[in-house]
């Protein structure tokens, strides 16, 4: 009965009763009984749903929102930010729900969706935004953050979750994403809530028609692309994979091509600039033009040519499988296409040079793989049959080929701009 035991202190507090502790020592209590809760229920799920465990908690919320008169102490460890309010009962009650729904257990989650939680979830981050509290502010982006990653742990792969979150809840996203860009730097807890908005964006948005829609309605793709213009590597990959998913949809390509950032940057020119900066941290080799090096390994990092190819299990994914999750380029790849590399507005001639590879980031990588695979045939000392063994070199020409192609164009584009520059003298 130790969860039951626990639960006895997470109620209002009840007026006109005889208390054996002082009201600091209650509080204290409470918040010790709350926090070990978050530990404790996740072992025992069956006695936590058998004492109504989100009933409860979902009712002590209800108190934590509401207007009650309630004098705080905030003397503990626990209490920490809670002097004179309700904000660390808040904290340690979403706490507990976080842990409850990142079980991914369903009878949990669906009994917390059929009490109402979302729509309660929107409501508490809803009248904390209302009543900016700067005194109390760590403590008010830790329960905002915690918020949203309840909501995204509910609506995750539940198209009728996603449609409940609705509108209201695009509105809470589109609010964070709002946020001064210079307040992201100030370690109080920014950088953690801009990534839980970007987790329910790809959670509680993407996959529900009526939200993207309502999203790019409301300039989101512009707020999100915003961020990514920051340059802040730790949000690049996750902005670039919702941007990819959010192509899927026809009415984003015209949202992207419309963005304008600083000195009239466009979205293709920034995520041209995004490739250039990942493939000189990736120690790609380029001439000072950004031209191919090396045309039978035009994308080869420095990683991949220190560690030379090893026969591997068929279940174990090669170096250049693993590329392609590893870094921003096949994220940046899928995009432009899905703008269509033809018609892409506000390029320099530099970028043209660096879109000549991205245009061709396939081949390049099917290439690759394909050059992976002979080696290890050598390796192995294996000896295909003849007609195999033609197929192989073919490829392997054929790639080098579209390197060399690839190479041309570049120098023709560095050619003619340069004569550009001539006349404009």
């Amino acid at each position: 009965k130790v969860i039951l035991a626990l639960f006895t202190y997470v109620k209002k507090p009840e007026k006109q009763k005889i208390m054996d502790w002082s009201a600091a020592q209650h509080e204290e209590l409470q918040l010790h009984a709350i926090a070990t809760l978050s530990s404790v229920a996740p072992l025992l799920i069956e006695e936590y749903m058998s004492c109504q465990g989100n009933a409860r908690v979902l009712a002590f919320l209800e108190w934590c929102e509401s207007e009650d008169p309630f004098f705080s102490h905030g003397n503990s460890f626990h209490g920490t930010g809670g002097r004179g309010n309700k904000f660390a009962q808040m904290r340690y009650s979403l706490r507990l729900l976080r842990a409850m729904v990142y079980l991914e257990d369903e009878t949990v989650n669906t009994d917390l969706c059929e009490k109402g939680t979302i729509q309660q979830m929107i409501g508490i981050f809803k009248n904390i935004i209302s009543k900016p509290n700067e005194k109390e502010e760590a403590i008010v982006l830790e329960i905002q953050s915690d918020i949203l990653l309840i909501l995204s742990g509910l609506c995750e792969n539940h198209i009728q979750r996603k449609e409940i979150f609705g509108t209201e809840g695009v509105d809470i996203v589109l609010h964070v994403m709002k946020t001064d860009p210079r307040k992201l730097q100030s370690g109080l807890g920014y950088n953690l809530l801009l990534f839980s908005t970007l987790d329910s964006i790809w959670c509680c948005i993407l996959g529900c028609y009526p939200s993207e829609d309502y999203f790019l309605e409301k300039e989101g793709i512009f707020l999100l692309l915003d961020v990514l213009a920051l340059n802040q590597k730790k949000f690049c990959n996750l902005i670039l994979g919702i941007m990819v998913e959010f192509c899927d949809n026809p009415k984003t390509a015209a949202h992207v091509n419309a963005w304008q950032g600083k000195k009239d940057q466009t979205a293709a020119s920034l995520l041209i600039k995004l490739w250039r900066k990942e493939e000189k941290e990736l120690g790609v080799k380029r001439d000072k033009n950004g031209k191919i090096i090396d045309t039978k390994k035009p994308l080869f990092t420095s990683f991949q040519e220190e560690h030379k190819i090893i026969p591997l299990p068929a279940n174990c994914p090669s170096i250049a499988v693993m590329d392609v999750s590893e870094n921003i380029r096949a994220k940046i790849y899928a995009i432009l296409g899905k703008l269509d590399f033809e018609n892409l507005p506000g390029l320099s001639a530099e970028d043209f040079v660096t879109l000549c590879i991205i245009h061709r980031y396939l081949d390049f990588k099917i290439g690759e793989i394909w050059n992976e695979i002979y080696e290890e045939i050598k390796l192995e000392k294996l000896r295909p049959v003849t007609i195999d063994k033609k197929a192989l070199e073919a490829i392997t020409t054929a790639s080098e080929n579209v390197g060399k192609m690839v190479a041309s164009l570049q120098s023709e584009i560095i050619e003619s701009q340069a004569r550009q520059d001539v006349q404009n003298e």
